[in-house]
């Protein structure tokens, strides 16, 4: 049962990383720059390269997820980029929040799933 829910997890944050990722390139969800400095940091973000390089990664780390493979390396990625997303949308764009931090309790539940994974990384 544990077992199960862990994949539906992985698989879920799977898609939704490479939708999410895709769509940097293909703009097929439009999603509004937030106003004030947040849009000017957007802007720094779009017009420097940055946010394709975050879209690269997202794509590349939901592909893992979804292949069932690099999963410890996947997860670590993604859960940096969730957790700056979610850092930006809180303090910029409260309304996006939610959809950033759904994903960063995704990825710790699947961190947590695979504890034994990150045993190395974790250990004092």
């Amino acid at each position: 049962m544990k077992t199960t829910i862990f994949i539906v997890l992985r698989v879920l944050l799977g898609l939704f990383m490479v939708v999410i990722g895709l769509n940097k390139f293909l703009v097929f969800i439009e999603i509004p720059n937030p106003p004030g400095d947040g849009g000017k940091l957007m802007q720094v973000y779009i017009t420097s390269g940055f946010l394709k390089l975050v879209g690269v990664l997202e794509f590349l780390g939901g592909v893992a997820l979804l292949i069932n493979k690099f999963v410890p390396l996947a997860l670590t990625i993604i859960t940096a980029i969730m957790f700056n997303a979610t850092v930006f949308h809180g303090l910029h764009d409260p309304a996006g929040t939610g959809a950033a931090a759904f994903c960063l309790l995704l990825s710790l539940a699947l961190i947590y799933g695979n504890k034994e994974r990150f045993s190395g990384l974790l250990s004092a």
